[in-house]
């Protein structure tokens, strides 16, 4: 896994919402009306939203799975959260 910074910026509204790019919808496989995941990562006094999608819970170990492994891959620690689902 890695972490890959895309080509795109967006601006915050006035409510807090932000559109995700078309190229980033499409590779996630979401469109309108479907549910994401949010995880922020923290490292040092950097902040890093991440977004997936939502998957039912039988599929859910697989998404933490990966989610753990980029974690321990930037170093990171593996929120209780996360673990507790492994």
């Amino acid at each position: 896994m890695r972490l890959t910074k895309e080509n795109v910026s967006r601006k915050i509204d006035s409510l807090g919402r932000v559109s995700v790019p078309k190229s980033l919808r499409d590779r996630l496989e979401i469109g309108e009306g479907d549910m994401v995941d949010f995880f922020l990562l923290e490292n040092d006094d950097r902040f890093y939203v991440c977004l997936s999608r939502h998957v039912e819970e039988d599929e859910g170990y697989e998404k933490y799975l990966q989610v753990a492994k980029l974690l321990d891959e930037l170093g990171l620690e593996v929120p209780k959260e996360v673990a507790e689902k492994l």
